[in-house]
């Protein structure tokens, strides 16, 4: 029986045009493509946050404001739905409490430009003071170098140069000024705080339905969690700076140190930056005692009054209070601070804390931005 010729293998058009691979290559195709996914999941991130910082900067006459404003929501919303509780109609309830925080933010704006007002004009003494003080420092160092001569080794840059004091008023005064520019969209903040307060409600139903009505329910549920759980947080570091703010003034005012109604409020608002705020917002009344009593005893009394403040707020009173909320990591804050102070400025630094808060929540419940909440948080998981 003949045997059959082995016919050679009939190739098809659509092998010519699109050759079949190896095994091999296919494998090599396969870590290329999983290479660039993995690149592309970094890369969009990075844009995404680039994007956002860009607009954020060149959008900050807007976004700041806006930004306020609804973080002062936060804050006084309670005290509107305790109005409402007893029986208080919700718009004469938005009412009455944005008269009453109107009127204590101009009345402690008023204290405290009076205050400015006075350092302003004692500010040349105090210049002058901190540089005899720096001279006084330096001989007293130079005699302990004498007797211990690697303890200080370089002595000559002790000393507190007056170009470097003139130029550390002019930031002072710059910082000054931005402030009171920032006074001048207060009244926006104030308007949009108020219709904030007023439509809560109504923005919360319609962002509700955005996300589709057969989802509504769910959709409200997260939103209103959401939305306790930034509200507790606000609230709560609302009433622990204001409460430092009131310990640290009364507490330099019983120390006799100048200008308390400036470094108080101060160090109250440097203590939202994790770390360095609080060592900060000691140094200038720690100077000041040490300028006016011409000794150094008041300043450890000073330094060791903040250190005893800061460590109980930190360890016992802060961490207790806020257990049932927000819970950031305090790295991820200081990062945060440094990102927003470096957009918007000082105004910056004290959003960051609410902006960092309100990302962590919204990240907690979107499946896809998990991983950035678990960063967040301070937690150890």
């Amino acid at each position: 029986m003949e045997e059959k010729e082995e016919k050679p293998e009939r190739k098809d058009f659509r092998d010519l045009l699109f050759p079949r691979r190896s095994p091999s290559t296919e494998k090599e195709l396969v870590d290329k493509t999983t290479r660039l996914l993995s690149l592309q999941v970094v890369a969009m991130p990075v844009l995404a946050l680039s994007a956002t910082a860009a607009f954020c900067y060149f959008a900050s006459p807007i976004v700041v404001p806006v930004v306020a404003a609804i973080s002062c929501a936060f804050i006084l919303s309670p005290a509107v739905s305790l109005l409402k509780k007893i029986r208080i109609p919700h718009l004469l309830a938005v009412v009455i409490v944005m008269l009453i925080a109107v009127g204590i933010f101009f009345a402690i704006i008023y204290l405290l430009g009076q205050q400015v007002q006075s350092l302003a004009v004692d500010l040349p003494h105090y210049l002058e003071g901190l540089t005899k003080l720096s001279v006084d420092f330096k001989e007293r160092a130079g005699v302990i170098q004498e007797r211990f001569p690697n303890l200080i080794p370089d002595i000559e840059n002790l000393e507190v140069k007056p170009s470097a004091l003139t130029d550390a008023s002019k930031y002072l005064f710059k910082g000054i000024s931005s402030a009171l520019s920032f006074l001048f969209s207060s009244f926006l903040i104030i308007f949009l705080t108020f219709f904030i307060l007023n439509d809560q409600e109504i923005f919360r139903k319609k962002l509700a339905r955005a996300f589709g009505k057969s989802e509504e329910g769910v959709t409200q549920d997260i939103l209103l969690e959401i939305n306790n759980q930034i509200r507790g947080f606000m609230v709560v570091k609302f009433i622990v700076t204001v409460a430092l703010a009131v310990v640290f003034t009364v507490g330099l005012l019983l120390l006799k140190v100048n200008y308390a109604y400036i470094w108080g409020p101060l160090a109250a608002l440097l203590n939202l930056i994790p770390y360095v705020g609080s060592f900060i917002g000691a140094v200038p009344p720690i100077i000041v005692a040490g300028i006016q009593t011409k000794a150094v005893m008041p300043m450890v009394w000073v330094a060791i009054f903040f250190a005893v403040v800061q460590v109980l707020e930190s360890n016992l009173i802060t961490p207790k209070l806020t257990s049932d909320t927000v819970d950031l990591n305090p790295l991820a804050v200081l990062v945060a601070s440094m990102f927003w102070g470096l957009l918007w400025g000082a105004i910056g630094v004290i959003l960051a804390i609410p902006i960092t808060a309100a990302i962590k929540v919204i990240c907690d419940h979107v499946e896809s931005l998990e991983p950035i909440g678990l960063f967040l948080g301070g937690k150890r998981e």
